[in-house]
């Protein structure tokens, strides 16, 4: 058989990251600072000139045969089948590389599309990274070729070559991994710890995979103090009752002080990553295995098990974790409300638990002779004035009233559109507590879409957070703080990628996907080096005309008369999660008094089972009276939640927003949810606008599983009135303009 002659005509390319399938935006005018690259190092080629198959196996029924030097695969039956080679010897975490091939179909073979593929096995867990995905192929030699990378180490790499067409036959030839990129850190820039040391540590939150090279070479070059990610929370290091599994936390304690770190304990007491059993009766009990109730006795066998519990990491670590968050996130959302309302406030009936656990965490501590050991409480959201207000409330009593409450810890969990007067008026008022305070959690997200949107904006937002983090940590840099801790090591462990639905080009972190230093490094380090930030255009705001209600309706949940003439929008825009995910019809209106919206929800399994009030079935209105779009929570501004039985939690809103009445009723398919939100004088006029966004939340088993918008798709809406869309009052909607069509979101 002879061999056609190969024509390099094309080169299809993508990035596949090791958290999932991510397509970088071509690159704008300001790329981030790189050191000198080479064209790359060849690590593995395949070229069949041998006449064996050397390292490919088949991947499913086929027969994998050598010809003329190329391989062919034949007896295909079904798509994933095809030719596969192990790549784990040859990618490592950190590094970027170029794989590429030459494929054609074999002549008289059906086919028309070729795809390349990684399998990553990590964890337990298998994902597919799409190198090339259908790429139009005939049977010319055509060229192959993607770039990849991951985030983190995996235990099994296996690329493969796959078509849509079951029984196609293939030749490929010339495989090849390049190495772009070499994995590890750049060493001849600062080290982060040494630029801050003056003003406070500088920490990272890891997990034991971390410690692997060439994150581990990221972390010793650039942080002095750890916190784990998840192994000291109660389910990973007691999982069963009086059962502790300290391995994976000795692990990184032993690593933080054989690279002279220190350690910040994360957390004894959370609402959240706490195992079942600590709820329930215990064996023995005549209700063992039952919910706790909020008896004496019930409370008693909690505060037994929170000394027991915290009594045993007492023991084991004493003084070598300078700090503990003793209590995380005790403080509601809900701005109609002060504390979270847990389980644990369930059981006590109030917030005496938050007092006891810091008393027993002293005792404790003390018993075994840690006691310079600091005992915190932390919590994200301190931002947020009524939020912090709550918590300094809070703070405040427990300490007037004798309770060891050491330090508060920032979460400062925020975005771009955070007002930094509103993280500095929070660290202000707690400093005349005189209490220890830290930065426990940072990241700064850029508002990148889900998976599969669009994101032009990338580059200029990269540019926009390296000015934001100057700002912030100059700011920082004049407040008396014990630590700063970043919320992973880069952008490709940060948590906001899975946060929100899938969104692979969140980018919240100094540091990028590939370990190199990104703007918000330098806006750290040098800011004299950051660009200026590119201009972005006025997004296309999806609008809605609403009409001026003849008559307010009655809310009642019932569709009375009053709405016929009503403005009617749809939310289609996903923000995490299914799909398919409940969404609404919703009718606008308004008057002098209020603006109105009824929602009508398609939803057919309802759950309100969550203590989290997000992850219940339920809408949300977001109202920015004015349409100021200044970033953050303007006085007026709201988000109002409903959920189907009519429970109403408001998020950060401002001293003057509106008043909400509502209504809900189940329907056949889902249920109605009819909303008022007072205007005050001079906002409902005609020709005002409003920022508003709607949003329906689907909950199964006390989990959100969906979240649709009308418009904004960054899942920021809760923080931030920048990314809204519009409403415009009006006497009566234009013809044709009932429902206008919604851009593409920002």
């Amino acid at each position: 058989m002879e061999r056609q002659p190969r024509v390099r005509h094309r080169r299809l390319r993508a990035l596949a990251a090791g958290t999932g399938v991510l397509v970088l935006p071509a690159a704008l005018a300001f790329s981030q600072p790189a050191t000198a690259q080479d064209e790359g190092t060849v690590v593995h080629t395949s070229n069949f000139e041998d006449g064996t198959v050397g390292d490919w196996a088949p991947r499913g029924p086929v027969t994998l045969a050598v010809e003329n030097g190329a391989l062919l695969t034949t007896g295909r039956t079904a798509e994933w089948n095809g030719p596969s080679i192990d790549l784990s010897d040859f990618i490592v975490s950190g590094g970027v590389y170029e794989i590429s091939l030459d494929v054609r179909f074999a002549a008289e073979s059906a086919g028309e599309a070729i795809s390349a593929t990684v399998q990553r096995e990590s964890a337990g867990e298998t994902s597919y990274d799409s190198l090339v995905y259908q790429a139009a192929v005939g049977t010319d030699w055509a060229t192959l070729s993607g770039e990849y990378t991951i985030a983190s180490p995996a235990d099994a790499l296996t690329f493969y070559v796959e078509s849509p067409t079951p029984d196609a036959s293939y030749w490929i030839d010339d495989f090849q991994v390049t190495e772009l990129s070499p994995p590890g850190v750049d060493p001849n820039i600062p080290s982060l710890k040494d630029v801050l040391a003056e003003e406070f540590r500088f920490g990272a939150a890891v997990d034991p995979r971390d410690l692997a090279d060439p994150t581990g070479q990221l972390l010793d070059k650039h942080f002095n103090q750890i916190t784990a990610e998840n192994h000291m929370k109660p389910d990973a290091l007691q999982p069963t009752e009086g059962t502790f599994t300290f391995d994976a936390a000795d692990e990184l304690v032993a690593h933080a002080e054989a690279n002279g770190m220190e350690i910040y304990g994360h957390t004894f007491l959370w609402h959240s990553q706490v195992p079942d059993w600590w709820f329930t009766y215990p064996a023995g009990h005549p209700n063992a295995g039952e919910p706790l109730g909020n008896s004496t006795e019930d409370q008693q066998i909690m505060l037994d098990r929170l000394e027991a519990h915290i009594g045993a990491i007492a023991a084991h670590y004493g003084d070598r974790v300078w700090a503990w968050d003793v209590v995380n996130e005790v403080i509601s959302d809900n701005a109609a409300e002060v504390y979270r309302n847990s389980r644990w406030f369930q059981i006590f009936e109030g917030p005496e638990y938050i007092s006891h656990a810091f008393r027993i965490a002293r005792e404790q501590l003390d018993a075994v002779g840690a006691t310079e050991v600091k005992l915190f409480i932390n919590d994200y959201g301190t931002d947020n004035p009524a939020k912090r207000d709550n918590l300094y409330n809070l703070v405040a009593d427990m300490r007037a009233n004798g309770v060891p409450v050491d330090g508060v810890g920032h979460q400062t969990h925020i975005s771009l559109n955070t007002p930094l007067g509103n993280i500095e008026a929070s660290i202000d008022k707690f400093a005349g507590l005189g209490v220890l305070q830290a930065v426990t959690e940072l990241d700064v997200a850029i508002g990148a879409p889900v998976e599969g949107v669009e994101f032009p904006e990338y580059d200029a937002r990269i540019v926009q957070q390296g000015h934001y983090y100057r700002d912030l940590f100059a700011m920082l840099r004049e407040k008396d703080l014990e630590s700063v801790t970043a919320w992973g090591l880069h952008d490709g462990r940060s948590w906001l990628r899975g946060f929100n639905g899938t969104r692979p080009l969140e980018s919240p972190l100094p540091f990028d996907d590939d370990l190199q230093a990104k703007w918000a490094y330098w806006g750290i380090v040098d800011p004299s080096r950051l660009p200026e930030i590119p201009e972005e255009p006025e997004p296309d705001y999806a609008r809605v005309q609403v009409p001026l209600a003849k008559t307010a309706p009655v809310i009642d949940g019932d569709k009375d008369k009053a709405w016929k003439k009503a403005a009617t929008v749809a939310t289609d825009v996903r923000v995490e999660g299914a799909a398919d995910g409940a969404k609404a019809d919703v009718s606008l209106m308004w008057d002098d008094n209020a603006i109105y919206a009824l929602f009508e929800v398609t939803d057919p399994n309802l759950d309100d089972s969550s203590a989290n009030p997000w992850e219940q079935d339920s809408v949300e209105v977001f109202l920015n009276p004015g349409n100021t779009k200044e970033g953050g929570y303007g006085d007026a501004d709201g988000q109002y939640r409903v959920n189907f039985g009519n429970v109403v939690t408001l998020g950060g809103n401002g001293p003057d927003a509106g008043e909400i009445t509502s209504a809900a009723v189940a329907t056949s398919t889902g249920y109605t949810v009819e909303i008022a939100i007072a205007l005050a004088e001079g906002q409902g006029a005609i020709g005002t606008e409003h920022g508003l966004d709607l949003q329906v939340n689907d909950a199964t088993d006390g989990v959100r599983t969906a979240a649709h918008t009308w418009y904004d798709p960054t899942g920021q809406s809760w923080s931030t009135n920048k990314y809204w869309g519009i409403a415009e009052l009006v006497k009566k909607v234009k013809a044709g303009s009932e429902t206008l069509p919604v851009p593409e979101p920002v």
